[in-house]
Order: C-alpha cells, then sequence, then structure tokens
C-alpha cells in the first residue's frame, strides 16, 4: 500500500529547505510543486535525498525570488536554488522538442500548464506533483495507479521518451530493480526497439548510470532485465563474450552482489559485471583482456580502474591453475593485507561451497597474525642501502624487495641478520663491478 505524500517524510534539512522555497514562489504568485523521484519515494514510503521543483515562474523570476542561486541549466529553464547546504532545482513548466544529442532538447517552449510538463518526462512514477503547503497531490500520468500495480510505464510513446535519451533505457532497469517494479510490456517492447538509441550517449554517462545501478537495490535484477532486453549488449558492446554459459545465469549475479553487501558500489559492481573469472580456465586470459577493454571503454577514472584490476587479480590469485605451485607466505601476506582482500574474499566465498587449494593455504599462513605481522616494519630500509655504499638505480629497488620477501618467508628474522645479508649483497655487487 502506499503511503500518502508527505513533507513530514522529509528529513529537517529537507523539509526547512523544501517549505522555504515554496513560500518563496508562492509568495510571487507561483506554482511550487515537488517532483519527482522525491514525490514518488514518498509514496514508497522511502526517504527522499534531494528535492526537485516544477513552477511557473520563469528563470529570471526564480532567480529574482532567492539570493542563492546558480544558473548552471538556465537555457532549459533550472535554477539552482541554495537554501543553506540544500541544492534544490527549481524547473519552469516546459515542453520540448528535437532532442538533437540523445539527451538535450533542441527547442524547449516555457509553458504555465503543470499537464504539458508532466508530458515531457520519462515515467509515470517520476511525474507524480505534490505542493508541499497544501498537501495537494497532482497526478496527470496516472503514476499512482502504476505505482499502486507494481508497474513502471513509460510516458506517452515509449519509443519517443527512449530516442529522446537513450540512458532512459537503463533507468527503466535502475528504477524498476530500485523500487520492486514491472516494466509495462509495451515498454519493455519499445526498449527493445530503440536499442540505437544509446548509439550517441557518452561513455562517461554510460558509465555514471551503471554506476547508478550499483549504488541502488538489486542490481543483479536491474543488470537482468537490461541483459533480457538487449539494452545490456548496446551498452557495452562486446559483453557477449563474457555473459554466456554458466556466467549468463543471473542468479550467478545475484549471489555475488548478495555476497558484497548493500550498497553494493561501483568497484564489485563492474568487477562482477565483467567478471573474468567464470568459465574454462584455458580461456581465462582472453576473457581477461575482454573484460579489462570493457571496463575501459566506459573510461572509468584511475581509482575505479585499479580498484576492478585489483579484485580480479585477488581472486585469481587463489584459483587452482594447472601446475601452479603451492602459495608462498610472503604472498599470502601480502594478499592478505591489501585494502581490497574482504571483498575479493567475499566473492571467492560466493563463487563456490568449498575454499581452494590456495585459499587454504592463505588462511594457514595468516590466520591469527595481528596486524603488525602481516604488515612488519622493514628489517632493511633505503637509509641502510646508502650506508653501504649502494648506488640509486634499479638495483637499489629490487634490494628493497628482495629484502622484504626474505623477511616475509622469515628466512631473515632479525635486523642483524638483514643487516648482513645486506651487506654481503653490497660486497658481491662490488666484486663484480
Amino acid at each position: 500500500m502506499l503511503a500518502t505524500p508527505s513533507i513530514r517524510a522529509l528529513d529537517e534539512r529537507l523539509r526547512a529547505a523544501t517549505e522555504f522555497i515554496a513560500q518563496r514562489l508562492h509568495g510571487g504568485g507561483a506554482q511550487a510543486w515537488l517532483v519527482g523521484g522525491a514525490v514518488r519515494d514518498m509514496a514508497l514510503g522511502k526517504p527522499p535525498k534531494d528535492i526537485d521543483f516544477a513552477t511557473d515562474a520563469l528563470p529570471h523570476e526564480i532567480e529574482a525570488r532567492f539570493e542563492r542561486t546558480l544558473a548552471v541549466g538556465k537555457a532549459f529553464g533550472t535554477i539552482i536554488v541554495l537554501v543553506g547546504e540544500v541544492e534544490a532545482q527549481v524547473t519552469t513548466f516546459r515542453a520540448e522538442h528535437g532532442h538533437f544529442d540523445g539527451r538535450r532538447p533542441s527547442e524547449v517552449r516555457f509553458s504555465k500548464r503543470l499537464e504539458e510538463d508532466a508530458a515531457r518526462r520519462d515515467f509515470t512514477c517520476n511525474a507524480l506533483y505534490l505542493d508541499p503547503l497544501s498537501g495537494v497531490l497532482a497526478d496527470p500520468c496516472e503514476g499512482w495507479k502504476d505505482l499502486s500495480a507494481g508497474v513502471l510505464r513509460a510516458i506517452g510513446d515509449p519509443r519517443e521518451r527512449f530516442a529522446e535519451d537513450g540512458l532512459r533505457l537503463v533507468r527503466m532497469a535502475r528504477l524498476a530493480a530500485a523500487h520492486d517494479l514491472t516494466p509495462e510490456e509495451r515498454t519493455l517492447s519499445a526498449a527493445r526497439e530503440c536499442l540505437g538509441a544509446l548509439r550517441g550517449v557518452s561513455a562517461e554517462r554510460r558509465l555514471a548510470e551503471l554506476t547508478l545501478i550499483f549504488e541502488r537495490p538489486a542490481p543483479a535484477r536491474a543488470l537482468e532485465i537490461l541483459g533480457e532486453s538487449g539494452v545490456l549488449a548496446a551498452l557495452c558492446p562486446g559483453i557477449e563474450g563474457l555473459r554466456s554459459g554458466a556466467a549468463a545465469d543471473w542468479s550467478v549475479l545475484t549471489r555475488l552482489y548478495a555476497a558484497c553487501g548493500a550498497p553494493v558500489g561501483a568497484s564489485a559492481g563492474f568487477a562482477v559485471l565483467f567478471d573474468p573469472l567464470e568459465g574454462p580456465l584455458e580461456h581465462l586470459e582472453k576473457r581477461q583482456e575482454l573484460a579489462s577493454r570493457l571496463l575501459g571503454a566506459l573510461r572509468p577514472s584511475r581509482a575505479l580502474s585499479d580498484d576492478v584490476h585489483a579484485l580480479w587479480r585477488l581472486q585469481r590469485a587463489l584459483l587452482d591453475e594447472p601446475a601452479r605451485p603451492a602459495l608462498a607466505r610472503s604472498e599470502a601476506l601480502r594478499i592478505a593485507r591489501e585494502h581490497r582482500w574482504p571483498l575479493a574474499d567475499a566473492l571467492l566465498r560466493a563463487r563456490r561451497s568449498s575454499p581452494s587449494r590456495r585459499r587454504l593455504e592463505l588462511a594457514r599462513w595468516t590466520e591469527g597474525l595481528s596486524d603488525g605481522e602481516l604488515r612488519p616494519a622493514p628489517l632493511v630500509t633505503s637509509a641502510d642501502l646508502a650506508a653501504v655504499g649502494v648506488e640509486r638505480g634499479p638495483r637499489w629497488g629490487a634490494l628493497l624487495a628482495q629484502a622484504e620477501e626474505l623477511q616475509l618467508e622469515r628466512v631473515l628474522v632479525t635486523r642483524e641478520q638483514a643487516l648482513a645479508w645486506l651487506a654481503e649483497q653490497a660486497q658481491r655487487a662490488r666484486g663484480q663491478s
């Protein structure tokens, strides 16, 4: 059962900003409606995270009524109003035509009619309008009825809505999964027919929309909708090379994402979506190359890319690949002290009912170790290398790495042993020069 939307559902900060904005707009003779996600979330009994307003006031009139504003979307009717730490989008009622770049309209006509504004929005559940002061709810597209029935429906002709912005194909899946809605058949059919709308969508916007899926509930369900509608293959060309056979089983994604906790987050989200580790080991290198290419095509940040590759690397390190030697103590400690190891381990545990041989070896080497034992202070430092006359260069770093390896393997246990070993290495180097 849906809840009656009310600003009482907003936290104190958002409620104060909402009342302030509505009073200022009403005081100037303009309409003031909360619209979109905030009203939808109130109806679903979820706390809104931000607020958007729709009004019949023109952009310059909005600016005149508030002391702190940003005009970043003024050409399209949107003014950001700043109230304390809250940033609220206040947008003039508008009609749109001719989305020339698959996102922004080539023609915007400001309107005085709420119904005209609603007609240009994406889904009926996002076209609910609440007057925050009177509590009046306006529902020109029957979004309340669809929410009550658990249905996600595009407004008007769904093919037109998807053609206006290709990423609405992805939002369809995200909204349906996050709010436990079922895409209405006409909307879903139109999505299958409109895959070309993604052609002009930038890598950055694709990345951002997928990231939102991983920050919301039920990411596996969202990806299942994308996969079965063909949107995923259009969004990430080549992904069929990974998501086939056992890896195409969406229940595998459900299990892996459940192991990550909530929210899943971008690192785990992309590591599982482009997972190269499912499938025959003899094809692992080829899948790894494809996975890296798919991730790179989205132009992730260096930090995100490093995190995803670390999750793949840490999991692969503990696979029982043919002819692989036993896990050395030094390798086990290096794995266990990486900040991404707990998440990689959770994914490993979700993959199989029993641990691999190398995972058992890691447990044997690291069980019961304190953080100081996992990350011991180095027995050999740069100052020690300088003291025995080692010149800076490739050998400098190699000696430090070798010293750490011997320390982790417990060949070198005391500082005296380590300094004696270093002196021997330096003398040997001088004898070879």
